[in-house]
């Protein structure tokens, strides 16, 4: 990499931090002041979140291929944009239509905003494996702050003005980073070659192999969703206060960050077998751990061990799938995994929570952790992709 899209990569995973707090992260403060705010049922205001997060994975597929025919640039645009009236419409609800409106168009902007148009970005101008995995590890080590930053600071906006306040200083911070990105990112990330569009836009069947990599990754999210969902009451279950247990959860985002940490040094690129399998493992020790050690402490070790599994396995889904069909078809095919990641990450606490009360919060977690062993288990069947030597080039390295 040069020494500008150096600098380009962490001011995309900067703005990649503010796209996650404030769209994603921001429901959760969000949720309990809309409820009273707006009059309705707190089911009925996390539906209108689920809304968003099934806008998302419908959109993605199709996002994907425009990400392929190297619009990535006019995608990020036209997500800020998005996101913006979003934003405005929930700012300004009296009512649960206008509220779902606001959040499906949200919905819709985080399949264009997030991690996806970053990494077609980044897999499309850096052709390099070392330099790539770096560059993806970077933008993620940044994302995986977004909780941590943004969830205290919109709890004391909602504290002292108000949810709307916290709303609208949303919609300034998405305006303030798509400002950023339109000035130092996007031009150091040019599209991909006319030759290369062409062929990304051609339809087919899935190819080999992606239906094992959607089982292995909604897998994951399942997994990961049922732990956020269950482990406070898992925890206050077994005694411990509500806010020692909210705060090993809060631990889940932090310990995301090491493995990503880890991948941004200078070396060979890891086996991408190990890249997918390494974090499987480290994810289902974890929720072992969670289901068979009631001490805090031990609860506390295994939600870190999760993270850091979790935290590799955000790199490993868009690494594999360039490394196995390409950078001309990736962002297709990153669509359709996230497509069904999407559903997996709306239905997951639904489902999670909805099991508990039948068979307890700790069968679920660790029948989570036996899914997350089929899941390695047909992991170790995809085939290690071909080098990416054999790829065209398209950027300085």
């Amino acid at each position: 990499m040069v020494q500008d899209q150096r600098r380009a990569v962490w001011v995309l995973g900067a703005c990649q931090c503010v796209f996650w707090g404030v769209l994603y992260y921001s429901f959760s403060v969000l949720l309990v002041p809309m409820e009273s705010g707006l009059g309705l049922s707190r089911a009925a205001v996390a539906g209108s979140f689920s809304l968003g997060l099934c806008a998302m994975a419908v959109a993605a597929p199709a996002i994907g291929r425009a990400l392929d025919a190297g619009h990535a640039a006019r995608v990020t645009r036209l997500g800020a944009g998005l996101a913006l009236a979003g934003l405005s419409v929930v700012a300004l609800a009296h009512s649960a239509p206008v509220l779902y409106l606001g959040w499906a168009c949200i919905g819709t902007a985080m399949a264009m905003l997030l991690y996806e148009s970053a990494f077609a970005l980044v897999s499309k101008a850096i052709a390099a494996d070392s330099d790539r995995l770096r560059a993806l590890a970077a933008v993620t080590v940044m994302g995986g702050l977004a909780s941590t930053i943004f969830l205290p600071v919109l709890s004391l906006v909602v504290d002292h003005w108000g949810w709307r306040a916290a709303v609208w200083g949303n919609a300034a911070a998405v305006a303030a980073a798509a400002a950023v990105m339109e000035r130092h990112v996007l031009p150091n990330f040019p599209a991909e070659n006319s030759v290369v569009r062409r062929s990304a836009i051609v339809a087919g069947p899935w190819p080999p192999y992606l239906a094992r990599l959607v089982a292995v990754f909604s897998s994951g999210t399942m997994a990961s969703m049922a732990l956020t969902t269950l482990l406070i009451p898992l925890m206050i279950e077994r005694g411990a206060p509500s806010g020692i247990a909210a705060l090993v959860l809060a631990a889940l985002g932090l310990a995301q960050l090491p493995g990503r940490i880890w991948l941004l040094r200078r070396g060979n690129t890891p086996d991408s077998r190990l890249l997918n399998g390494i974090p499987l493992c480290l994810q289902a020790v974890g929720l072992f751990v969670v289901v068979v050690f009631q001490a805090p402490a031990s609860a506390a070790a295994g939600v870190i061990a999760f993270g850091c599994g979790a935290g590799l396995h955000t790199l490993a889904r868009p690494w594999m799938i360039q490394a196995l069909y390409g950078p001309a078809s990736a962002g297709r095919w990153n669509g359709e995994v996230a497509r069904i990641q999407g559903f997996a990450r709306a239905a997951g606490p639904v489902l999670a929570a909805a099991a508990s009360q039948w068979v307890g919060s700790a069968a679920v977690l660790g029948a989570a952790g036996g899914l997350l062993g089929l899941a390695l288990a047909v992991a170790g069947t995809i085939p290690p992709p071909k080098i990416s030597s054999q790829l065209p080039r398209h950027g300085a390295s």
